[in-house]
């Protein structure tokens, strides 16, 4: 089961990333030239990987909660892209010079996901 949750996550954090990337350079590049920064996303999807397969959830919450990390990811990249009038882009895609904006990102999505959980 641990593959399968693993490929779960792979698969929502690729749609999830595809999703806010190309919603933040249409956004951006509508209103003249980006700043661009960097977010960690790799490493993000690692711990977030290695804490479901070490969870004890079935394979429904392992969903379930995939789905919701990918969708607080997502508000996460909006939010902070927009927040700084920047593309954000993978950190591997870039070799110097562009703020990491990983930390922001963090917080945007434990409060995304602390608001999810708490409910309205």
């Amino acid at each position: 089961m641990n593959d399968l949750r693993l490929l779960a996550c792979a698969v929502l954090l690729a749609a999830g990333v595809a999703a806010a990337v190309a919603a933040g350079i249409v956004r951006h590049t509508a209103n003249g030239a980006p700043a661009i920064a960097t977010v960690r996303l790799a490493e993000l999807a690692a711990e977030h990987a290695a804490r479901t397969v070490r969870s004890d959830a079935t394979p429904e919450e392992t969903a379930a909660a995939s789905r919701a990390w990918a969708l607080a990811l997502q508000t996460a990249l909006t939010r902070v892209a927009a927040a700084h009038g920047a593309v954000l882009l993978p950190a591997r895609a870039v070799a110097a010079g562009a703020p990491d904006l990983t930390a922001e990102v963090e917080a945007a999505m434990a409060a995304s996901l602390e608001a999810a959980e708490t409910g309205p």
